[in-house]
């Protein structure tokens, strides 16, 4: 231990040792990804982009109860029950290949990945 004191609340950035110039873009980063996945989420007669943006948000600024009514909650508006959300996860007929195949190109063509290492994806809560 150097003595540092750690903040507990997962959202103070220093927690995590980032900087101030660090996160000042993350924002517009977080929303440069939505746009580059945006057509997954698009068939030829339904656009569920904009759901699949409420939900990232909502995954990333929440640490607890994150399900489709709470998402929709805080990230909409305080009546927003969620049944927008739903049916993008559950009946809506984007190509989850289509994500997987866009991350794999993704990695693919970052340098940094390209001579070995290992990226994981995980969703559990951090305490």
């Amino acid at each position: 231990m150097t003595g540092e004191t750690v903040s507990p609340d997962i959202f103070d950035p220093q927690r995590w040792g980032l900087l101030d110039e660090a996160i000042a873009s993350l924002a517009t980063r977080l929303r440069d990804v939505w746009a580059r996945f945006r057509p997954c989420f698009q068939t030829r007669t339904r656009d569920g982009s904009a759901h699949a943006w409420t939900y990232l948000r909502g995954l990333l600024s929440m640490d607890s109860q994150r399900n489709f009514a709470t998402i929709s909650r805080r990230v909409n508006r305080p009546e927003d029950d969620g049944q927008n959300l739903q049916p993008l996860m559950s009946d809506s007929p984007w190509s989850a290949q289509a994500v997987r195949q866009q991350v794999q190109q993704e990695i693919a063509a970052t340098p940094a990945l390209r001579t070995g290492g290992a990226l994981t994806l995980d969703e559990c809560k951090v305490l």
